[in-house]
This record gives C-alpha cells, sequence and structure tokens, in this order.
C-alpha cells in the first residue's frame, strides 16, 4: 500500500497521538459509568472521537490524492506563540482592548500575506465580540482597560 496523502496520513497520527495522550490523562479519574459519570469518563470519549477521527483521516490517506506534507516554518509558530504570550502579558497590565490589539498586530506578522486594512478591521471586531461576549453577557471580571 502506497500512502497518496502524506499530509493527511501525518495529521491523522498526529490527531491518533493526542488522544492517546489525554485518554492516558483522563485514565487517573475514575470513570464511572453513562448513569454517573466520573470526571474521567468525557475527556475519555471526547479522546475517543478524536482517535477516531485520526484514524479515519489516516486511512483516507490511502484512498484519495493529497498535497505533501509542506516544510517546517519555525517563524510563524514562534511568532504565534509570542503573541499569545504577549496577550497575557498585557492582559494583566493594560487591560482587553489592548491585549487584543496586540495580539493581533504581533500575530499578522506570522503571514506574509497579511494587510494592514484587514488587520485593523480584525482588531476591531475582536474587541467588540469580546467584550459584548466576555465582559458584558457572561460577566467576567476582565478589565477592558487598564485601572486608574
Amino acid at each position: 500500500m502506497r500512502i497518496r496523502s502524506p499530509k493527511d496520513f501525518w495529521a491523522g497520527l498526529f490527531f491518533i497521538a493526542v488522544a492517546l495522550g489525554f485518554i492516558a490523562l483522563a485514565s487517573r479519574y475514575g470513570t464511572g459509568n453513562m448513569h454517573r459519570m466520573g470526571p474521567g469518563l468525557f475527556p475519555i470519549l471526547v479522546s475517543m472521537l478524536l482517535a477516531s477521527l485520526g484514524l479515519i483521516v489516516s486511512l483516507r490517506s490511502f484512498v484519495i490524492d493529497g498535497s505533501p506534507v509542506p516544510r517546517f516554518q519555525l517563524r510563524p509558530i514562534a511568532i504565534s506563540l509570542s503573541a499569545i504570550a504577549l496577550f497575557g502579558l498585557v492582559l494583566a497590565r493594560l487591560g482587553l482592548l489592548a491585549a487584543i490589539a496586540a495580539m493581533v498586530l504581533v500575530g499578522a506578522a506570522a503571514s506574509r500575506e497579511s494587510r494592514p486594512l484587514e488587520t485593523a478591521g480584525l482588531i476591531v471586531v475582536l474587541i467588540a465580540f469580546s467584550a459584548v461576549v466576555f465582559v458584558w453577557l457572561l460577566g467576567l471580571p476582565i478589565p477592558l482597560w487598564p485601572d486608574a
């Protein structure tokens, strides 16, 4: 048998590996049964679904032609992780509005295809959405701006 879609094959194996890791972690907790579910049952069930999806994707790679695995790019991964870390730092000091703006601005540098107008629009939409959903609707104690 020949792998016709290497990208799907490796993605499926990655899904299976992540699922097995979460099953191992969740098995430390009691699972109970379907009538009295324990804290480990739901993560195990979701992990089993993820493993099933991984198996389907991997098996599909033997039947359907697909793209090869792209070359590993460290720059976008490093920039994306930096944007997430920056979000946490800025949120604690300057509030949600500045944290979202900083995260999107830094994260946009991960792609050479990002455009300033699209980035600005994304910032506005994410700030509005986050403020409405997390602060006003859910009432989470997240400061929108720095305390004076």
